[in-house]
């Protein structure tokens, strides 16, 4: 299956640059394939949340990787949303 899981951050201030390292090694864990991922940006280029899309075998294990979500740890997201994707086009 498919998911895409997006969070809306509290804030547009500058994330810690220690954070920013824990995101790159999340995004580059093997255990469950990322197909995309990056950032959400305002109509003003600010930075609003972070939007990524990944295959895993039941919702279980989806729910596992985002608790390991390092913005998520930090308390930076206002809110989350994890879904099912189902292609239509392309």
């Amino acid at each position: 299956m498919v998911f895409v899981w997006m969070g809306f951050l509290k804030s547009a201030d500058a994330i810690d640059p220690s954070v920013q390292v824990q995101i790159g090694d999340f995004l580059q864990q093997s255990y469950i394939p990322i197909e995309s991922a990056g950032v959400l940006r305002d109509e003003v280029g600010q930075r609003t949340g972070y939007l990524m899309t990944f295959e895993a075998e039941t919702r279980e294990e989806a729910e596992a990787l985002v608790m390991e979500s390092p913005v998520r740890n930090a308390g930076l997201y206002r809110e989350t949303h994890l879904l099912e994707f189902q292609n239509e086009v392309g």
